[in-house]
């Protein structure tokens, strides 16, 4: 082989060789763009990631945060209540702590004088016996609305009759309230706070109690209530002022007040007994042709509430006897005029 040949054979190899190097060349480069593009798509899903997670994250504390902030609101307004009821009770206390004795004191009294089974003939109006043949008969109940209210307005609706309720001023009661009048019993007055040392302290006192219980009465139900029960009733030895007072006051007002002729004897202890009360009222209840009972609607005084059926049933009964409720032309039982 000539000299020539050679040098075109290797010139031609090293062309070849330099061909594959190139093309090595770029198929590394090309692998090395691929690596790097993988790399950074890996590199910006691993960024998106944590963008994602570390966003999930803050929204989740956020919530947590704000979550925390209102119970600790709340703790804090609780807080303040029990604080500003600690400081009220404490000023009651210190301010009253002797009268409150003597508040207790003469509500055991009322309760005793109230729910005696029999009255003496002195306190009670001689005229109740009505010319009439037929015996009225009125439920009431005193003290509520309560627990109780809405199982004695059960009874009532299961036998059909209709009664009188001489409720209180009380909170979170609305729909007992509603429920009285629209059962269409009669919604009458006792007082609104119950608290005899402050209702019968004076007439503007007594005023002032009752006009408060008819305008919250008003609100809640729009009844213009004009029929009155006055806490022990008007016989009562506990009040400051003279009764016969606050009735001239109720007359000038155009209220007209009942007291009670028979009583279940529901107050008399915490215990009484269903028969015991059912015995109270039926063994006295054909003593009058008007007769109004004295029941109490309160917590605790569950046998009353399982007396009545026995009572109720009785009366129904009877020959010439009806259960009505009070109205202002109910003939009123009064022990003072």
């Amino acid at each position: 082989m000539s000299d020539k040949q050679e040098f075109v054979e290797e010139s031609v190899t090293d062309y070849e060789t330099e061909q594959t190097n190139d093309e090595l060349k770029k198929n590394i480069k090309e692998l090395s763009d691929v690596n790097r593009l993988s790399k950074i798509k890996m590199k910006n899903v691993f960024i998106l990631s944590m963008m994602f997670f570390l966003s999930l994250t803050s929204l989740i504390m956020l919530f947590l945060l704000i979550g925390l902030y209102f119970q600790i609101d709340g703790i804090k307004q609780e807080i303040h209540i029990i604080k500003d009821t600690e400081a009220t009770i404490n000023t009651e206390l210190s301010n009253s702590a002797n009268s409150n004795v003597q508040v207790d004191t003469d509500a055991q009294l009322v309760d005793e004088l109230e729910n005696k089974v029999l009255w003496d003939d002195n306190h009670l109006t001689e005229n109740v016996q009505s010319d009439s043949a037929i015996r009225r008969v009125y439920l009431t109940f005193d003290d509520g609305p309560s627990p109780n209210t809405d199982a004695i307005l059960d009874v009532l609706d299961q036998y059909g009759v209709k009664a009188t309720f001489f409720v209180v001023g009380k909170q979170n009661y609305n729909s007992q309230y509603k429920r009285i009048v629209d059962d269409g019993h009669t919604l009458g007055m006792h007082s609104f706070s119950h608290k005899y040392n402050e209702i019968y302290d004076s007439v503007e006192a007594y005023a002032n109690d009752i006009s408060k219980l008819h305008d919250y009465l008003y609100e809640m139900t729009g009844v213009d209530c004009d029929i009155v029960r006055f806490p022990g009733g008007s016989s009562n030895t506990i009040s400051k002022v003279d009764m016969k007072e606050l009735i001239n006051y109720l007359n000038e007002e155009d209220m007209l007040f009942f007291d009670w002729n028979v009583s279940s004897g529901d107050a008399l202890g915490k215990n009484v007994s269903a028969d015991k009360i059912a015995s109270n009222v039926l063994d006295n209840v054909n003593k009058y042709k008007n007769v109004i009972i004295l029941f109490h609607d309160a917590a605790g005084k569950q046998s009353t509430v399982e007396a009545l059926p026995k009572i109720i049933e009785t009366i129904l009964e009877s020959s010439d006897t009806v259960l009505l409720p009070i109205s202002r032309d109910t003939f009123p039982v009064q022990h003072l005029h």
